[in-house]
């Protein structure tokens, strides 16, 4: 072989092993060995294990009260705004009765009518019961008597009081009127005494003031001069007319101001008073109405035939007196309604209309429910409560009676506790997700709680006392069974056994382990392989699984690659 040949071949020689070299360094670089990772474990213990279910709610108020007439009308007047507390009874608001009234009025006359027709159609009435109709017309008599007296008695006594609160607006208006007068008078007074002293300053000062003889000039010198002593004597009274001018004219304003507010509660007094007046006649003119309502059903009660009529007859005119006492009852509840009162104690939540507007009816004086509706609706009237939408998992797992927490996310760290009520019967379905609601009661007050907040109920569902038990990280679940991967130790290496265990409650961070675990045993948590190339960049990344990476089960451990933990598999 020649020496060319031969240099030839080391030439190809070292090209390829450059080639080679190069190859297994970018192989190295793209395929990087994975870096070990150490077998992340817990130990099993004893102790308590608690499950809980949550959800996002509402707080309620679950017996608001809707309150609205039973007849529609106008609002004429309105004792309340939004957000004050009112007591049973108050009045809060008077809707305009004008139509109730007649319409009470007719349905009366009918009624009386009606009694009328029945009672010219019953068998006469015996002695006995003659004498006790007469007695009780007697009495019916004098009762109206009486309160005809009352009405105009009173009557009487209101113009007197009319008149005498008029006496003491005039009175007021009179004082006011005279002392404005007077202190225009008084200020021009003022004013000439100020121009008189100004005046005569005045022209002695342009006497002297040429010369030097000036005011500064006087008050500069120590030495006594006559024309000085003059001009200084002008020049205070004119200061003091002045002086006089500003207290005097400020004394008047007050005066006036008091008068006028004088003359004002007047005004107010006598327009509160004529209202009460009023409120106090049409009580006596209502008293008056029913003397004289429960008089002509009494006559007509006492108009009694000589003969009795046909039981049809009588049949027919007691079914018109069943109606006509049905219309009455009702009118009588439509006009006791046009007055709005609060059934019960509570905070005024909404109002729908104002003075002016037509207030909506309603089928019932008051409706009672966590979402009332009405032309007034009060709230606050009893404790509140939490509403929570659980899915069908957990509300199967809720029953009545088992204690609650709640969390209020306007209310940061505060906390309460309650009990469940109930969970309803029929669910709630949306979007294909079908929810059932749970109510929760509230134990004492929250401070700040109000209805409409964000609350989180969190319900106790079930607890394991004193029990073997291990994170649930480690448990994984393939249907019914459940395994977990003991550590131990073999020639300095972690092996990773796969045993099956029983378990019990499963908690919400730990489960109960019945059978296959004991105190003190170690077991392997989830964890993830990741390799790295020399240039800083993830170029894999390979689930580990329960042990992945150790030297036990071909070097992936018990389920490697799987997502391990309860929802593996």
């Amino acid at each position: 072989m020649n020496k060319a040949r031969v240099r030839i071949l080391s030439i190809n020689l070292v090209l390829l092993l450059a080639v080679l070299g190069a190859g297994f360094w970018g192989y190295s670089v793209l395929h990087p060995k994975a870096a070990p990772v150490a077998t992340q474990t817990a130990t099993v213990s004893r102790g308590d294990v608690t499950a809980t279910v949550s959800a996002t709610g509402k707080v309620i108020s679950p017996s608001d009260v809707g309150l609205a007439p039973l007849v529609a009308g106008t609002l004429m007047k309105l004792n309340v705004k939004v957000g004050d507390h009112v007591t049973a009874g108050e009045e809060l608001a008077q809707i305009d009765t004008t139509n109730l009234t007649t319409a009470l009025a007719s349905a009366n006359a009918s009624l009386v009518n009606a009694k009328a027709a029945v009672a010219a159609l019953v068998p006469t009435k015996t002695k006995a019961e003659q004498a006790q109709a007469d007695l009780q017309l007697s009495q019916a008599q004098a009762a109206l008597a009486l309160a005809k007296k009352n009405q105009a008695d009173n009557t009487a006594l209101t113009q007197a009081n009319s008149a005498s609160y008029q006496q003491s607006v005039d009175s007021a208006k009179k004082a006011l009127d005279d002392a404005t007068a007077n202190a225009a008078l008084a200020a021009k007074t003022y004013q000439t005494s100020v121009d008189a002293a100004a005046l005569n300053y005045n022209n002695y000062e342009g006497l002297y003031g040429p010369s030097g003889i000036t005011v500064p000039f006087c008050q500069s010198i120590d030495t006594i001069n006559g024309n000085c002593t003059q001009l200084i004597s002008y020049w205070s009274t004119w200061q003091n007319a002045l002086t006089t001018q500003t207290s005097s004219l400020l004394k008047d304003k007050q005066n006036l101001d008091n008068l006028t507010t004088t003359y004002n509660n007047a005004l107010l007094t006598q327009k509160n008073n004529l209202a009460k007046d009023a409120v106090t006649i049409a009580g006596y003119a209502s008293s008056v109405q029913s003397a004289q309502n429960a008089l002509d059903n009494l006559i007509a009660s006492t108009n009694v035939a000589m003969q009795p009529a046909k039981q049809s007859a009588i049949d027919s005119a007691q079914a018109q007196l069943a109606n006509a006492q049905a219309a009455y009852d009702q009118a009588k509840r439509n006009l006791d309604a046009a007055t709005i009162k609060a059934p019960v104690a509570g905070d005024v939540a909404s109002i729908s209309t104002a003075v002016g507007g037509n207030v909506p009816t309603t089928s019932a004086p008051a409706t009672t429910s966590a979402n009332a509706t009405g032309f007034i609706v009060l709230t606050n009237v009893s404790s509140l409560e939490v509403t929570g939408s659980f899915s069908e998992a957990d509300a199967a797992k809720i029953k009545a009676g088992q204690p609650a927490t709640y969390t209020f996310d306007a209310l940061s760290g505060v906390n309460a506790t309650g009990k469940v009520i109930g969970v309803d019967l029929l669910p709630t379905t949306s979007g294909g997700v079908t929810s059932y609601n749970a109510t929760f009661s509230i134990d004492g007050t929250v401070p700040g709680l109000k209805p409409g907040m964000t609350a989180t109920p969190t319900v106790e569902v079930g607890v394991a006392t004193g029990v073997i038990n291990v994170t649930a990280q480690a448990v994984t679940t393939r249907g019914t069974r459940a395994t977990v991967n003991i550590v131990t130790k073999m020639k300095g290496k972690e092996v990773l056994t796969p045993t099956r265990v029983v378990v019990g409650l499963k908690g919400d961070s730990a489960d109960e382990i019945q059978s296959g675990l004991k105190v003190g045993d170690v077991v392997a948590l989830p964890s993830v392989v990741r390799t790295t190339s020399t240039n800083g960049f993830a170029v894999g990344g390979v689930p580990g699984g329960l042990g992945g990476g150790a030297a036990a089960f071909g070097g992936g451990g018990f389920g490697g690659g799987a997502g391990g933990g309860r929802n593996g598999g």
